[in-house]
């Protein structure tokens, strides 16, 4: 009995270690091959704060555990608005995003049917709150693999607008149903139209276009000498 016990116990470490060396954390949208994430029913220029369920397109259920309820109380966002990042500047105008709106807690993707992989657009607060993190959960809710971002794949987008990074997670077996991101104000962004491949490029800092503007000038001022 000791000896099967013992031979149950090897196997199951075996099984173990070898779901450990197939997990994988994805930083490259060029390395996935799983469902995008459309959040275009939500481009509606409201934050549309909500703790869910909200059905997402792709047979994607959205719910959300926000530290406190959120810094409004009602929830995480889900659609549009000005969203600070601290140093990693902000998100806002025609950025549609998923976010926990909070220090701590989470938000969930819940999928219809089991996934090996699934990833999207991300970007969070540093050093705000818990570490962010990305998760995977099976059916039960036993998380299967977790990762801290600001360890392992940090984001670091100073001051920018509307920018973010890809990150993931592959299994390489379709086992989790959940999707799980948390901590540091994380958030999850997609493209207008949906297009996980197309992501919402940065708006124009003001400076910047009022740099574009003086070029122009430039430009019909020299057009104009030269026809005089």
């Amino acid at each position: 009995m000791k000896k099967f016990l013992s031979l149950l116990i090897g196997i199951l470490l075996v099984f173990m270690i070898a779901g450990g060396v197939n997990a994988t954390l994805l930083t490259s949208f060029s390395d996935y091959s799983g469902p995008g994430l459309d959040l275009s029913a939500y481009q509606t220029g409201s934050y549309n704060f909500t703790f869910g369920p909200e059905s997402i397109p792709g047979g994607i259920t959205f719910t959300a555990a926000p530290g406190g309820g959120g810094n409004s109380g009602q929830g995480s966002v889900l659609g549009q608005g000005s969203y600070g990042l601290a140093s990693n500047g902000s998100f806002g105008g025609d950025a549609v995003y998923a976010g926990v709106d909070s220090r701590t807690g989470y938000a969930d993707f819940t999928f219809d049917s089991e996934l090996s992989s699934f990833g999207a657009f991300f970007n969070y607060a540093p050093q705000y709150g818990d570490a962010p993190t990305i998760s995977v959960l099976d059916s039960l809710g036993v998380t299967l693999e977790s990762w801290d971002l600001s360890v392992y794949a940090p984001i670091s987008t100073p001051g920018g607008f509307n920018e973010f990074e890809f990150r993931g997670i592959d299994l390489g077996n379709d086992v989790f149903k959940t999707f799980r991101f948390g901590g540091s104000y994380i958030l999850a962004a997609a493209s207008p139209s949906g297009d996980p491949t197309n992501p919402l490029p940065a708006v124009p800092e003001p400076t910047t276009i009022l740099l574009f503007g003086i070029g122009l000038l430039g430009f019909a001022g020299v057009a104009r000498r030269k026809k005089q």
